[in-house]
């Protein structure tokens, strides 16, 4: 009657009361023929840390100590012993639940199981029974029986549910029941004699087995099992409607979260440390390079974008890593070392990761901003060439400033909007097909079964089993092996890039710059206020308006070395340099452009109204005094703004930031690593990969749907890449003085 009433006692005198007034609950003194209900008060954390259980467990299964001995005691509800014997042969929950009781004892495998009960069986089907559980072991030649304690979530002291509380407030027993439909009853019928069907059934609703692994003391040892059960109750009312009722079984492994936890914190305050001091390296770069004299919101604010990314990039590395370590250790280990986290102790790695996820985003907005913003112009370097003798009779003849006919031919603008279409392609060109990367990714997870090594099981599978079904999946394991298949197949994409592709058949970036120097342009890039890009493009044979015939020849040329090179500087092929201006440099870039800055540049006026003449004009003036401008700066022809070309020192290159003062001259860093990467995707492969690998867990975590996962992070690459691709386009028109009508 104690046991039916969820051991439960309180003024009112009822079965319970009298049980502890007349036995007390310690149960070492209780009479034989007294059954043990209740552990001393207050005392749960003493009995669920005893180490008496010696038993060594494995996870081979030719190891007999490979499943958990669970042995069961079933009582009738008159106090008989009914059956003795292993819990997956005297246990009964619901038929499917029953069935899969053997993966229920397998050592190490978390089983969890949920099966409907029709409502009328549990009035029918079942009869009031009493179980309690004991664990053997051996302790040294002697075969003994550990009983395991109960935590009934429903049992009430004063009115509050103490065992759902601090462990120091629960009450442990011993004794439990699955179904109660015998304390229900009201009245014994007076016509047949027998008990009226009862009001209200109680049943398992919830039933938990948690084994902790015992550390420190050698492998393999465990803390004595725990019992959760939580109770539901149907009221006689939903007899005839025959509605269904959910009985489920959970077996979970766990170990000790407060070291776990202590460690995970301890990497990630390290590795922060370092992002931080990284962080002010690039600030400090940043900084520099913006010509800024003093601390300022500017500063701070880049400051906490850049902390953001690199909080993003250690939050990732030691979430993977930990992650891969506890996978890999679970499923090869024979000895037991570690269990895989419960669901609720992974809570902590989800939060990192979420929040690496939005440090990432701040970051990828970032970089699409500068991409989108950088200063840069063309500078075509082919020199006018006389005109042709005849006038053409649909053209008008172009005038100097006397009102004469001009002598020579004008160059041509075709060479400049090709150059600025090709960039304008370049800006969102990956080593990458995120498409491709997806697709073979859910390849490896879905059709050849990696997504089954993420069961909670040891011996998990490619091809799953039926009681991997009864195994949920880790999320560490899912995380893990997810994100090394990605990163396999990105390395793979990389270097197939880098090693092949790139090498044998086609690279996009130098071929932009054989591009520039075929058609004898330039382009010098901005990427901050006093830092920037220079591919250098100029022609070695002076001219490159010309037929098909002469640009074969002058190829030829260069291939049997019979002219200049293509390098800025003399018997140099160094094309592309990292720049550092002054801000007398800025300055007159700055004042050339001022005119045209106030109503954003060239390009097609909305509702296609035609532009005023003046505007055109003050366009055209502004492109021909920019070309001029760069042109004698680049030959040394001003006398106030002069560049030296030099090698950046190695600290510079490792730290990505330039020491040396540009007070009266600009700098030209020779640099043969295409470093002007850096203001294309191309450039920041890295952080769009962490990205993606983020919002695809991120979708995971969510949903725990692979497929849903890598649709959503295609879905927002191509969004990202659509916004970075028209924001670009843009730039290039209002900075280029390109029309935008030229552009595809």
């Amino acid at each position: 009657m104690c046991v039916l009433l969820h051991y439960e006692f309180d003024s009112d005198f009822n079965a319970c009361q009298y049980y502890r007034e007349e036995f007390g609950e310690n149960y070492i003194t209780l009479p034989d023929h007294v059954p043990w209900l209740y552990y001393p008060e207050g005392e749960a954390n003493v009995y669920t840390a005893k180490t008496k259980l010696k038993t060594t467990y494995s996870f081979k299964e030719s190891d007999p100590n490979s499943r958990m001995n669970l042995t069961v005691a079933k009582y009738s509800a008159d106090g008989h012993l009914l059956e003795f014997g292993r819990l997956e042969e005297v246990l009964t929950l619901c038929p499917l639940i029953d069935f899969r009781l053997g993966s229920a004892v397998q050592f190490g495998a978390t089983f969890s199981q949920r099966c409907s009960l029709n409502v009328r069986d549990l009035w029918n089907k079942y009869e009031t029974v009493f179980y309690e559980v004991f664990i053997q072991y051996y302790d040294e030649e002697d075969h003994m029986m550990y009983a395991v304690p109960v935590l009934n979530r429903n049992y009430k002291e004063d009115g509050l549910l103490l065992n759902q509380q601090s462990k120091m407030k629960w009450q442990l027993t011993r004794r439990f029941f699955s179904v109660d439909n015998l304390s229900g009853r009201e009245a014994v019928s007076a016509t047949t004699g027998e008990a009226e069907r009862a009001k209200v059934v109680r049943y398992i609703r919830d039933m938990e087995v948690t084994i902790q692994l015992r550390e420190g003391e050698g492998h393999g040892l465990i803390y004595p099992p725990l019992i959760k059960l939580t109770y539901g109750e149907v009221e006689d009312k939903h007899y005839d409607s025959n509605r269904k009722v959910e009985v489920g079984l959970r077996v979970q492994y766990t170990m000790n979260f407060s070291k776990i936890q202590e460690d995970l914190s301890i990497a990630i305050g390290v590795v922060s440390c370092f992002a931080v001091l990284w962080s002010v390296v690039g600030t400090w770069s940043w900084f520099r390079r913006c010509g800024r004299v003093g601390l300022d919101i500017p500063t701070i604010f880049h400051f906490l974008i850049v902390v953001c990314g690199n909080l993003a990039s250690v939050f990732w590395l030691v979430m993977f890593f930990t992650c891969l370590y506890w996978t890999i250790f679970f499923k090869r280990q024979d000895v037991v070392h570690v269990f895989l986290l419960t669901r609720h102790q992974e809570t902590v790695i989800k939060q990192y990761l979420i929040a690496a996820c939005f440090l990432k985003v701040v970051q990828v907005v970032y970089v699409i901003y500068v991409q989108i913003t950088i200063d840069m112009f063309i500078i075509d370097w082919e020199q006018p060439r006389a005109r042709n003798s005849i006038p053409h009779p649909q053209l008008n003849m172009s005038l100097d400033d006397e009102g004469k006919p001009r002598v020579e031919q004008p160059i041509s603008i075709w060479r400049t909007y090709f150059i600025a279409n090709e960039w304008n392609e370049l800006q969102t060109y990956r080593k990458v097909n995120v498409g491709l990367q997806l697709f073979l990714t859910l390849l490896f997870l879905k059709v050849f079964g990696f997504e089954n090594l993420s069961s909670m099981s040891p011996d998990s599978s490619f091809q799953g089993s039926p009681e991997d079904n009864s195994a949920p999946q880790s999320f560490v394991c899912r995380f893990a092996i997810s994100i090394s298949i990605y990163l396999a197949l990105v390395m793979a994409q990389w270097v197939f890039k880098l090693m092949f592709y790139e090498r044998y058949v086609e690279n996009k970036l130098q071929q932009l710059i054989d591009l520039c120097s075929i058609a004898n342009i330039s382009i010098f890039i901005l990427e901050h206020k006093m830092y920037g890009y220079y591919i250098h493009g100029r022609s070695a044979h002076g001219f490159a308006d010309v037929d098909m015939q002469s640009i074969y020849e002058q190829m030829k040329r260069e291939e049997e070395d019979l002219c200049g090179h293509r390098g800025l500087e003399p018997s140099s092929e160094c094309q592309t340099f990292e720049v550092a201006v002054t801000a007398k440099f800025r300055e007159r870039y700055d004042t050339i452009l001022q005119p045209l800055h106030r109503r954003g540049g060239l390009g097609r006026p909305a509702g296609r109204i035609k532009m005023a003449s003046d505007e055109l004009e003050q366009s055209f003036q502004a492109h021909e005094a920019l070309k001029r401008f760069f042109g004698m700066f680049l030959q040394h022809a001003l006398k106030n703004m002069d560049y030296i070309i030099k090698e950046k020192l190695f600290l510079e290159s490792l730290l990505d930031l330039e020491f040396q003062e540009t007070d009266d001259r600009c700098l030209l860093f020779r640099d043969n690593k295409h470093t002007f990467r850096r203001i294309l995707f191309y450039g920041h492969e890295a952080t769009f990969i962490l990205f993606e690998m983020l919002v695809f867990t991120f979708v995971d975590i969510v949903s725990r749907d692979f497929v849903l996962a890598a649709v959503v992070t295609y879905i927002v690459v191509v969004g990202v890449e659509k916004i970075c691709s028209a924001g670009g386009r843009s730039n290039v028109v209002h900075k280029t003085l390109v029309d935008q009508r030229f552009l595809m």
